[in-house]
């Protein structure tokens, strides 16, 4: 839930919503990089990443929620549901490694997700249906436009920039990006997982530690040990 201003409370059927939304994504296990305490740059970089997935909703932090918001991020939800949908079958023998036991834990929650998932969809445009007009139409405006930006459209979509791909290796690996000394050791700690000229030079990685309030203890050359993500 977003952090509400003092004096300012988020309308209960928004409320209602998001928490609707959050028990729906309950279902699904959580990866083992999300768990634990974040430092502050781990919490402004999933807010970087939220902004990202959900670029109609128009985010800020410290706000309460509004209709657009929740509309856009309902609108969002929806289009990669469709769009996972639409992905190729995956043959039998893709998961080889997964023992049947895990994979059928798996297919479990997954399908306990998307039970969850749809039922959270109906009540909740429902729910904003019955609501004022002005608060209605500002929803279903949002949701509208959330739902017309599927993932596979670039132009619909932030998933294709650089930037975001660099946030996402941050993010998977941020206990390992914390024991980093430099900027210009967490650079080439980068180019092991992605191209040079996706990363960019030890300048731009600066000013999106910078962005995010990523800071290290120590600066000149990087340890002689690489580090691993």
């Amino acid at each position: 839930m977003k952090a509400e201003s003092a004096g300012e409370v988020s309308p209960s059927w928004l409320i209602r919503i998001v928490r609707w939304m959050e028990v729906a994504e309950n279902k699904l296990p959580e990866p083992a990089f999300l768990k634990g305490e974040f430092p502050t740059w781990v919490q402004r970089l999933g807010q970087e990443l939220m902004a990202t997935l959900f670029p109609a909703a128009g985010l800020k932090p410290g706000r309460v929620w509004t209709a657009t918001e929740v509309g856009a991020l309902l609108g969002h939800h929806m289009a990669y549901w469709h769009a996972a949908a639409e992905m190729p079958k995956i043959t039998k023998g893709k998961f080889r490694k997964l023992d049947h036991k895990t994979a059928k834990r798996l297919k479990r929650q997954v399908a306990a997700f998307a039970e969850a998932h749809e039922v959270t969809i109906k009540k909740s445009l429902a729910l904003a249906a019955s609501q004022a007009y002005a608060d209605s139409a500002q929803f279903f405006t949002a949701f509208a436009e959330g739902l017309n930006r599927k993932p596979a459209d670039l132009d619909a979509s932030n998933f294709h920039r650089t930037t975001t791909r660099v946030y996402w290796v941050l993010l998977q690996g941020w206990p390992s990006v914390a024991r980093v000394k430099s900027v210009r050791e967490l650079q080439q700690a980068l180019c092991r997982y992605l191209e040079p000229h996706i990363v960019g030079d030890v300048k731009r990685i600066e000013k999106m530690c910078q962005r995010l309030g990523l800071s290290f203890g120590t600066r000149g050359r990087p340890r002689k040990s690489a580090i691993r993500m």
